[in-house]
């Protein structure tokens, strides 16, 4: 005899899972192995007869006859009442379908399908499609009761994008959502009224690990039904991170507890007295205990489970910048300024950490004249410390109370992090922003899984929870970065796959790259690598790093870092969001900087106010920013490139930082509004005095958009340098001796300031041409047009102002460079031809009559080849 079974006091996703199984095994019995809630209850007494059908009594049932036991939504011994009895018999064949973590109480089934989901109806239904068997309406409407009453409506933190599915599929196949409504909405009687008043006025709250926690109590003489419904009310009361409910009821204390944080495990908190669940949702009934022992208990449960729900590791900054006791007063300013830090910790030469100095002793000390002071005579020396696992509190209690600006994170004596007051009261803002009920749509620190999958395709997303799983087994914290990050909140599509990495971004990356069978290409100086995927795609992987510059517009001295103080060194705000990818805070947004409110303020910020002396050419980039997304430079910034224009930062930049943020400009869709912007802020001149944006130019850079446009729309799959377009049209009307120094200007090389020279000259040539060319016929325009650059041919296509020059470029680009003639050299050698000149001469002439129309098929070309075969050629003048 084969049963489906399920949990003491089942539930409609209980029932609902018995019900799925009954369409597994067609020949099984139902049995409830105990009572049923009450809701499950009143609903069964008037069900349709196919629900209820092969629902047998436990007391008319001969255990000793069961050969197969199939349990749904419970797996642990305990909660299977008489039917536990049934699992040590020989003979007996086990099947689970459970969607509970694991427990210690658990049975070994022969048969055993789990999932941890919002509800185990999801589990079941994904079976039933698997296997192609649709249940009846009827049964539908059970299941889909089943997923809203455990998943809370699918407002429960446990519900899982399975639940949702799976409740779109019943609908599919019929289930009556009226029905369901009308099933699970249900108003509080009176004993549930005086529960609920009880609840309220005995709410406690206490405070582990930064996380807030809810206790609170309630009695009556007998059992009230629906004491987890009255629970999740008391939950929508109050903004609490945990909540935990006991109720003493006749002889047992009712424990329900709900988790909203991973550091508050629900079910490890009830398994101290012998409940089970979910880490955000489980129960227990508890029998010997008084109520206040329970609670006493309860209390001391929650504090050995719950971890901090932020730590000093989480919050600190590393690696540490110190100075050594024998470091002096100016070696420390240099330090100070160098990382843009306020305060640095001084260290004994065995690594201990002895003490801190901040920047204003060092300018006190610097205004005495005691540069040269070693900092140990100076420095603050009663500081403390905290280890990484350090909770909030602790850390919040020693930099307010304690007045102490730098705290060090240490392990085994040794300093491994810092913690400045600004860490902290991000943590803080975030914290009171909750409290007080504040719009978080857009708070630094929300959890965006969503946006990631909208925004990303699912191999990508996939390949990001993988990174992040090896990141947290490697030691390493990895993070999505830049752009890609911030074209998302802008809904600009964007697969450019930036990753930063705490730890060791090449050893990281060579690991990855084995798991997902990449090539990897390492760069050892600037701690970075490259994966290229097998489809081609590439995902840069950058150990996190710092930047300082020892001159204006020099390069960067470039050290190993942490997140913040690589997004630091980044050029604008709406740059330096990040996203966590470790798996306990995948999907967590990072913004230290306020980039989500420049995004919704549509402004271009620098991140400080030495940003353009330390790399001029981020002017240019924040005026493409600006123009692209339709942004404005901030107030500040925009002060700040008044500054480093008049002071000339923009002359004489080394390297190609200038030509490389000038090709991504003129790289845009339509770089005009950029050039005009840049030439009303003085850039373009200060670059070089004869660079100018004019009218003439202008008109130039609109008929060179007009020609690329329609050029993309050939769908060529050509390599086009728009750039270099525009490029032409910017220096189009200087002569070469100007155009060399604005290349030099521009950190163009030797190499691409005579490519301009060419082009620009081979442009004349082509125009000039077909200026003084009467009979334009398609050979002549093939013989004059063949051989220049794909740039040269659609820049004087642009340029000239001849509809008919402009007709018959575009005739040579569509199709005339594109034809063969009808016959090959094979075909003349068949007939006569030997290799040689004279065979050369004869195809050449054959395509320029093929061109222009004089030939028109194989037969026309073969008789063409033999006149000129007879002839020697001398009859066969090309026309044109």
């Amino acid at each position: 005899m084969e049963v489906i079974t399920s949990h003491i006091q089942a539930d409609f996703d209980a029932f609902a899972s018995m019900i799925a199984a009954r369409l597994l095994y067609p020949e099984a019995k139902l049995v409830f192995p105990g009572a049923q809630e009450k809701g499950l209850r009143q609903y069964l007494e008037h069900a349709a007869p196919n629900v209820t059908a092969d629902i047998v009594k436990l007391k008319n049932l001969a255990l000793e006859q069961i050969t197969r036991l199939i349990i749904v939504d419970t797996r642990q011994l305990s909660r299977i009442g008489p039917f536990a009895q049934v699992i040590e018999r020989a003979g007996v064949e086990v099947h689970i379908y459970d969607h509970h973590p694991a427990s210690a109480d658990d049975i070994t089934g022969h048969e055993i399908h789990r999932r941890e989901l919002g509800s185990n109806v999801a589990l079941m239904v994904e079976l039933l499609r698997q296997r192609d068997i649709p249940p009846p309406a009827d049964l539908a409407t059970v299941m889909a009761l089943g997923i809203y009453e455990d998943t809370g409506c699918l407002l429960f933190p446990s519900t899982r994008p399975e639940d949702c599915t799976a409740l779109a599929q019943l609908i599919t196949w019929g289930a009556d959502l009226k029905e369901v409504a009308r099933s699970i909405s249900r108003e509080l009687n009176p004993e549930q009224v005086g529960l609920l008043d009880q609840m309220i006025r005995n709410v406690a709250t206490m405070s582990i690990g930064g996380s807030d926690i809810l206790i609170t109590t309630c009695e009556a003489t007998h059992y009230v039904e629906d004491f987890a419904m009255l629970v999740h009310k008391i939950g929508g009361m109050y903004a609490a991170d945990a909540l935990f409910a006991c109720a003493r009821m006749g002889e047992r204390v009712y424990l329900v507890a709900r988790s909203a944080l991973p550091q508050i495990d629900a079910s490890q908190v009830v398994a101290h007295f012998g409940g089970g669940g979910h880490p955000s949702a489980a129960a227990a009934s508890i029998k010997g205990l008084a109520l206040e022992n329970v609670k006493a208990q309860l209390v001391q449960a929650i504090r050995k489970e719950a971890r901090p729900r932020i730590t000093a590791r989480d919050i600190m900054t590393f690696p540490v910048k110190a100075l050594g006791m024998q470091a002096t007063i100016d070696e420390a300013s240099v330090l100070l300024n160098r990382y843009h830090i306020n305060a640095a910790l001084v260290q004994a030469r065995d690594g201990r950490v002895v003490g801190l100095v901040t920047r204003q002793v060092v300018s006190r000390a610097q205004g005495h004249g005691l540069g040269r002071a070693l900092v140990k005579d100076y420095m603050i020396r009663d500081i403390r410390t905290v280890h990484g696992e350090a909770p909030i509190s602790e850390i919040r209690a020693l930099i307010i109370d304690g007045s102490q600006r730098l705290l060090p994170v240490v392990e085994d004596d040794r300093p491994v992090g810092v913690i400045t007051r600004t860490d902290l009261m991000l943590v803080m803002h975030a914290k009171m922003a909750t409290i007080e009920r504040l719009d978080q749509k857009d708070a630094p620190g929300k959890v965006v899984k969503t946006l990631l999958r909208e925004r990303l395709p699912d191999d990508f997303c996939r390949l990001l929870h993988r990174a992040g799983e090896l990141a947290e087994s490697m030691g390493f914290r990895i993070f999505l970065v830049g752009g890609i990050v911030r074209d998302m909140f802008l809904r600009i599509d964007n697969l450019d796959v930036d990753l930063v990495v705490e730890g060791d971004g090449i050893r990281f990356a060579r690991s990855f790259a084995e798991g997902i069978a990449a090539r990897v290409a390492a760069h050892d100086k600037y701690k970075t690598a490259v994966l290229t995927l097998g489809d081609g795609r590439h995902i840069d992987v950058a150990t996190a790093r710092v930047e300082y510059y020892k001159a204006p517009g020099g390069f960067p001295v470039v050290e190993e870092s942490t997140l913040k103080l690589d997004l630091y060194r980044r050029d604008f705000t709406i740059n330096t969001m990040a996203i966590a990818l470790n798996p306990p805070r995948f999907g967590q947004l990072i913004d230290f900087f306020g980039a989500l409110r420049d995004i919704k303020e549509k402004k271009v910020r620098v991140l400080h106010s030495l940003s353009f002396v330390e790399d001029p050419s981020r002017i240019l980039r924040a005026v493409r920013f600006e123009q692209r997304y339709g942004f404005s430079l901030g107030k500040q910034t925009l002060s700040l490139v008044h500054s480093a224009v008049k002071a000339g930062f923009l002359k004489g930049i080394p390297g190609r930082r200038i030509s490389h943020e000038m090709v991504q400009l003129l790289s845009e869709e339509d770089p005009s509004p950029g050039m005009e912007r840049l030439r009303d802020l003085g850039v373009l001149e200060a670059i070089h005095p004869d660079l100018s944006f004019s009218p003439g130019v202008r008109d130039t850079f609109a008929r060179v958009r007009e020609t690329v446009l329609w050029f993309s729309l050939l769908y060529t799959h050509e390599r086009l340098s728009v750039w270099f377009l525009y490029l032409l049209a910017l220096i189009d009307h200087l002569k070469p001796k100007k155009i060399i120094a604005i290349g030099a200007s521009l950190g163009l090389s030797d190499n691409e300031i005579r490519r301009m020279l060419a082009a620009k000259d081979g442009v004349n040539e082509l125009l000039k041409a077909f200026a003084t060319k009467q009979d334009k016929v398609p050979a002549w325009v093939v013989q004059t047009i063949e051989g220049a650059s794909l740039e040269v041919i659609l820049f004087a296509m642009s340029k000239t102002r001849s509809r008919e020059v402009k007709e018959k470029i575009s005739s040579y680009v569509t199709t005339w460079r594109h034809y063969r003639p009808p016959v090959t050299g094979q075909d003349l050698i068949a007939i006569g031809f030997r290799q040689g000149r004279f065979l050369g001469d004869c195809l050449k002439s054959i395509r320029e009559k093929g061109l222009n129309g004089e030939i028109r098929d194989f037969s026309e070309a073969l008789a063409f080849a033999r006149e000129f075969l007879m002839t020697g050629g001398g009859s066969a003048k090309s026309p044109g």
